[in-house]
């Protein structure tokens, strides 16, 4: 019981207890539904009991923190329930509403019991987020920036953010080292934490570490294996998403079977529901370069022979109309010459000294006028048939 020391009315400690258990026992006496982020579960899988660690956040800072307790029996049921409706378990890093219980212990102190679990207002938190990135990259001009981006032909080098034993990484790669065609793929791992409250830090560094190494690779690959929507609520952090749509290369994404597409997916280049499905678009794009390549060059062929088939026509009409103008040619040049030899036919001494005419020469020069010889001159005139030597007399 109080006492009186010094005229100061002093309490005991159990005095003290016993009225804070009365209050807060009388004042809460039925359950209440609570909106808090889970930062840590604390399973303790021995006794099967969880002790949360509960924080309500503003502006990224904790503005309130306090330790509950889920016994065995509470967390396998609620546990149970949410991962049928989000289809993952509870962990780290989620945002809940919960049915608690309140009561305080004068041995044990307070402790907030937490009943049940509400897994669709977990979805709803995470819709909500997904929701409020969109509309602001929306409002930035953001939203299609990176889909607006070229791709090349053929993604020859990729830069691929994921964890080396990701069953999603093994997935893509074994479609690329395996592909029957055999084409090579450059890849290089940049790696990342892929859920859980660090794993948008993660992501927004590994980016970072690409960009300064952008010129080597034709895109980014951000890889993960399959989950439930909650595990993939990193993925519509307005940071990420930021960082993605303004990323300087096109963004490919591979990271899960998620029926509502996060924001990551929608602002990205390209979408793929699953890591392997990424990976045969790449390979089939090889494919279809290569077919396109074989069309191109049947179509070059099939050009080039068309054209050898004009140009020969044009040859041959060519070397017809050569032909004909050369033989025209040839009979008009014969003629000619018939012609000429008739000429020379008939310019041939021969011919006209069997016509009456005579050759005369003086010295073996042929005398054209009279003027060319003188008295005594001794003359040779030539005949058909012979010849005579004369002297000129004048």
């Amino acid at each position: 019981m109080s006492e009186i020391i010094n005229n100061i009315k002093v309490f005991t400690l159990s005095e003290v207890t016993r009225s804070i258990e009365k209050t807060i026992n009388e004042r809460y006496r039925s359950s209440f539904w609570v909106k808090a982020e889970m930062l840590k579960l604390n399973h303790y899988t021995a006794s099967g009991h969880c002790y949360p660690d509960l924080v309500e956040k503003k502006d990224g800072k904790i503005i309130s923190q306090l330790r509950a307790v889920m016994w065995k029996n509470d967390y396998e049921r609620s546990n149970k329930i949410f991962l049928n409706v989000t289809k993952e378990p509870l962990k780290d890093g989620i945002t809940i509403m919960f049915q608690a219980s309140l009561s305080y212990d004068s041995v044990y102190g307070l402790s907030l019991r937490i009943i049940d679990i509400n897994p669709s207002f977990s979805l709803g938190e995470m819709e909500r987020e997904r929701q409020e990135t969109i509309e602001k990259l929306r409002q930035e001009s953001l939203f299609d920036l990176n889909k607006q981006l070229p791709f090349p032909p053929v993604f020859k080098s990729l830069a691929l953010i994921s964890v080396a034993t990701s069953k999603g990484f093994s997935d893509f790669m074994q479609v690329i080292d395996n592909n029957s065609n055999q084409y090579r793929v450059f890849t290089y791992l940049f790696p990342s934490l892929l859920q859980g409250d660090n794993a948008v830090g993660t992501l927004i560094d590994a980016l970072n570490t690409v960009k300064i190494v952008k010129d080597y690779f034709d895109a980014v690959l951000i890889i993960r294996g399959g989950g439930g929507d909650i595990g993939l609520s990193c993925y519509n952090n307005y940071e990420l998403c930021r960082a993605i749509a303004q990323f300087p290369l096109p963004v490919l994404t591979g990271i899960g079977h998620s029926t509502n597409e996060t924001v990551t997916e929608l602002v990205a280049s390209l979408n793929a529901i699953t890591p392997t499905q990424l990976a045969d678009f790449i390979i089939n794009r090889f494919a279809d370069f290569d077919t396109d390549v074989i069309k191109l060059q049947q179509s070059i062929i099939n050009i080039a022979n068309a054209e050898i088939e004009k140009q020969s026509q044009k040859i041959n009409i060519l070397q017809d109309n050569l032909i004909i103008k050369t033989q025209n040619k040839f009979v008009k040049e014969h003629d000619s010459l018939q012609i000429f030899e008739k000429y020379i036919t008939l310019l041939n001494p021969n011919n006209l000294l069997s016509r009456g005419y005579s050759i005369t020469t003086l010295n073996g020069m042929l005398v054209k006028s009279i003027n060319d010889v003188k008295d005594g001159d001794i003359i040779e005139s030539k005949f058909k048939d012979g010849k005579i030597k004369s002297v000129v007399l004048k």
